[in-house]
């Protein structure tokens, strides 16, 4: 379990982005050790999303916030857990990369957090697995009215491509004990079942037995137990939807 002191502040995160920007654009420009704080001071306010108009408050915020900090290094320096570590005259890009390795790795638990969140919203009638978000509608239909519905609420019919995908989906469909339609059709061409947009399968996960009448059941629906079955097409699922996160 993360423990309190681990978890990240949110609030310090965000003024750390700001002054990590304004760190790296002043390293950028190689400013001098001999450079007085007024002088990077200036230079640093011009590269933050403060109005160029004097008396603007965003700007004079800025002011403010950069006015406590005497040097890059100093600035750098904010949030590091190893400040013991920072020796004199250590070269402020190197501060820099590590400052930023640190920011990567709390964004990270950041973003785990989030996905937890998410995904404690989303259920049971929704998951998340890698960059997918699966989310059941309320309603039921056809194939083609399934693929009107996630349509018009910009996104496709669920296809799970991987076994991940395929379990996060099952636990949709299991929670209500029902079958649910997938966005994959039987090409009478081709004799082979495809995604919607006419490519080939990558992941399967038929049933003992399945696929069978080909060319007669061109739709394939999942089960609770998360196997492939086809089905001929105007029958009543339940409709999953999927968006790419």
């Amino acid at each position: 379990m993360m423990s309190h002191s681990s978890r990240p502040n949110i609030q310090t995160m965000l003024k750390f982005l700001m002054l990590l920007q304004l760190a790296l654009a002043v390293s950028l420009q190689k400013t001098s050790t001999s450079s007085t704080p007024q002088d990077w001071l200036q230079n640093a306010c011009t590269l933050i999303m403060c109005a160029p108009n004097k008396g603007d408050p965003r700007r004079e915020k800025a002011i403010q916030v950069l006015q406590q900090f005497s040097s890059p290094s100093e600035l750098l320096a904010l949030s590091a857990p190893n400040r013991d570590k920072l020796e004199t005259g250590t070269n402020e890009l190197e501060l820099l990369k590590l400052q930023m390795k640190e920011l990567r790795i709390q964004l990270d638990i950041f973003k785990t957090t989030f996905i937890k969140i998410q995904q404690a919203i989303l259920a049971p009638n929704g998951r998340i697995v890698g960059e997918k978000m699966f989310k059941r509608d309320d309603s039921k239909g056809d194939f083609q009215a399934a693929t009107t519905k996630c349509a018009h609420m910009n996104s496709k019919l669920a296809l799970p491509r991987n076994v991940a995908e395929n379990s996060a989906l099952q636990e949709i469909v299991a929670f209500r004990n029902e079958q649910a339609i997938l966005g994959i059709t039987y090409n009478t061409a081709k004799k082979k079942f495809e995604d919607l947009n006419g490519h080939p399968l990558q992941f399967l996960n038929w049933a003992p037995g399945e696929p069978n009448n080909l060319g007669y059941e061109k739709c394939v629906e999942m089960h609770p137990n998360g196997q492939w079955h086809n089905r001929i097409c105007d029958l009543g699922w339940s409709i999953i939807c999927e968006v790419d996160i």
